[in-house]
């Protein structure tokens, strides 16, 4: 869970994952420089529940580079993600462990969402995504929102997140594309929701000029398509 002064909704994304009906877990927190209180709500939670680990950082990193000491410093065989803005269901990762358990050789799980731009559960509008994606899904769209996914490590490794230019956005869809691109993907999609998604406004990844920048900027990094078709998966 990396977090940059996200002191008014981390408390609940925070207590969301240590109120999962599945037990076994650790949460690292990963404070990426905040001025505001939010490393003070986290010690709180990890002075109270031993299963959380703090992390902080005296200076802005990034997303990506927090991302990547959490990767690091995880001990378990499924890494997943929480953004601090967004908030778990209780039975997430039950439903998502039980769906691995079924579907042989699954390494890479995610889910529908709902997407909200509000605390209320009357507001929160049901997203359906692609089901069990590839990567040439992937090339049309960032198919696996960050927070309803987790991956076996077992069979996948560690995976990092590549830096991606500090006037883009997107550094969850390059990282899916790098995944998809090693060929050892088999994912499975859960049709239950699992996750809320706070959609802020005012926030970058909300602005639709520079998302679509990104996402072009991302598919010419590729660099496996002519231009032609880049616009034409881009759309």
């Amino acid at each position: 869970m990396p977090c940059f002064n996200t002191a008014a909704t981390i408390a609940e994304s925070i207590a969301a994952v240590l109120g999962q009906s599945y037990t076994s877990l650790e949460l690292i927190v990963l404070d990426d420089g905040s001025s505001d209180n939010t490393v003070g709500i986290a010690r709180r939670f990890a002075s109270a529940d031993n299963r959380v680990k703090l992390v902080v950082s005296a200076r802005n990193r990034g997303v990506a580079r927090m991302r990547n000491i959490g990767t690091r410093l995880a001990r378990g065989k499924w890494i997943a993600f929480c953004d601090s803005d967004d908030v778990w269901l209780p039975q997430k990762l039950e439903w998502q462990l039980q769906m691995a358990g079924q579907r042989n050789g699954v390494n890479l799980l995610y889910s529908a969402v709902y997407y909200s731009r509000e605390r209320n559960p009357e507001a929160r509008q049901l997203v359906k995504l692609l089901p069990d994606a590839t990567y040439h899904d992937m090339l049309k769209t960032n198919a696996i929102p960050m927070s309803s996914s987790m991956y076996l490590t077992e069979s996948l490794g560690k995976l990092y997140f590549r830096s991606v230019p500090g006037h883009l956005v997107h550094e969850d869809y390059a990282f899916w594309l790098d995944v998809f691109k090693s060929g050892k993907v088999k994912s499975a999609y859960l049709e239950k929701p699992t996750t809320v998604i706070l959609l802020r406004k005012g926030s970058r990844s909300s602005n639709p000029l520079l998302a679509a920048r990104s996402h072009l900027a991302i598919l010419r990094k590729e660099n496996i398509l002519p231009w032609h078709k880049t616009i034409w998966y881009m759309f």
